[in-house]
């Protein structure tokens, strides 16, 4: 994807002042004036590009990250939570995408913006280098927890939103350090959590955002760090939500403990299961709402990683789910579930395990 300079903020604003008067200069040529006026458009023009060498060669780290802007999403998107092919269907945002306090620079890129959730790349630059501790925050966390930084946003002016009491949350940027000074990531706004569950979201919207700090764990078992607080770095975007990609099937079954799947959507980017409870249809002996363990697996056997109803795709074999209910009387048998299901040496052995001791299952063919 290439760059649009007239549409995204680049971080230094006099980059973008100089290429802005020598194109809005170079558009004004009448075709049957070119000619005569080329020599002195090749002056301005060679004057400009003076202009933008000269500030790269004074800020090499800006020269560098150049490229970074509108191809973020291809250097982060397989290390998220929710990894998928983001680079090749994403956006360019346009708007106030560029803000600056304390020192700190964060742009935004690009936006992927779905019926259920809205993901977006960003760019954070220091005038200072980062303190060492955030630069090797991810070799000190858990294994695959990588590096975040923490945003906290204000999103209460959006268009759609109407919560009385603002819309106040942490916005989780995960990615990576490019240098000492440059940290990019992707964060994702999920529609069917908090503060928009409740809220139909729009064709199109003007998406608001204020960012009032920004934190980080420097290890697994350390407090929270401010990289800046009491900042104020502010964005205003037009926003188009993409056509939707989602399909959903219908399940309507149940488990003896009365709990059932009504229906499950599968996007590029996310499957969600949407779960019920009747209590009519307890069967006895499993009144109690842990009197069922319930394993999850894909199409190849694979246990699935659900998340109260919402995991990746990535990695899974979607032509088809089974639900195992597994009777737990008593918490011992729940351990004994918990640890076959960890056991690698076991893996093999788990799909015929849970078909000789499940209570009940429920199979979910999902091809088309």
């Amino acid at each position: 994807m290439q760059i649009d300079l007239n549409e995204i903020n680049v971080p230094r604003k006099e980059l973008q002042d100089v290429i802005g008067r020598s194109m809005d200069s170079v558009r004004k040529f009448h075709r049957r004036k070119v000619l005569t006026r080329i020599a002195s458009r090749c002056g301005a023009a060679a004057a400009a590009l003076i202009a933008v060498v000269g500030i790269c060669a004074a800020n090499p780290a800006f020269a560098e990250n150049i490229p970074l802007i509108g191809h973020i999403f291809e250097k982060v998107q397989d290390e998220q939570q929710y990894p998928g092919d983001y680079s090749t269907k994403a956006d360019h945002l346009t708007g106030t995408n560029v803000s600056t306090s304390h020192g700190i620079t964060v742009t935004r890129s690009e936006i992927v913006c779905t019926e259920k959730s809205m993901n977006v790349s960003a760019m954070i630059e220091s005038e200072d280098a980062f303190p060492e501790d955030a630069l090797t925050m991810a070799e000190n966390m858990d294994e695959g927890y990588g590096a975040h930084f923490y945003l906290d946003a204000d999103q209460s002016e959006t268009s759609f939103v109407t919560h009385e009491d603002g819309v106040k949350d942490v916005l989780d940027l995960k990615g990576e350090f490019t240098d000492d000074h440059t940290f990019i990531g992707m964060f994702r706004i999920d529609f069917d959590l908090y503060p928009f569950a409740d809220v139909t979201i729009p064709d199109q919207f003007t998406w608001n955002l204020k960012i009032s700090g920004i934190s980080y764990y420097p290890g697994t078992d350390a407090s929270s760090k401010h990289l800046a607080d009491g900042g104020e770095w502010s964005f205003s975007n037009e926003v188009t939500k993409q056509a939707s990609e989602a399909r959903t099937v219908q399940v309507g079954q149940y488990m003896p403990n009365g709990d059932g799947i009504t229906d499950i959507t599968i996007s590029p980017y996310e499957v969600i299961i949407n779960y019920d409870y009747d209590e009519s249809r307890i069967q006895p002996g499993y009144e109690r709402f842990d009197s069922i363990f319930t394993v999850m697996l894909d199409g190849s056997g694979k246990v699935i990683n659900d998340k109260v109803g919402l995991f990746s795709p990535e990695g899974y074999d979607l032509s088809q789910i089974t639900v195992y209910s597994m009777s737990t009387p008593d918490e011992a048998t729940s351990t004994a579930i918990q640890e076959k299901l960890t056991d690698e040496s076991f893996t093999s052995q788990l799909p015929g395990w849970l078909e000789e001791n499940a209570v009940s299952k429920i199979e979910i063919p999902l091809e088309r």
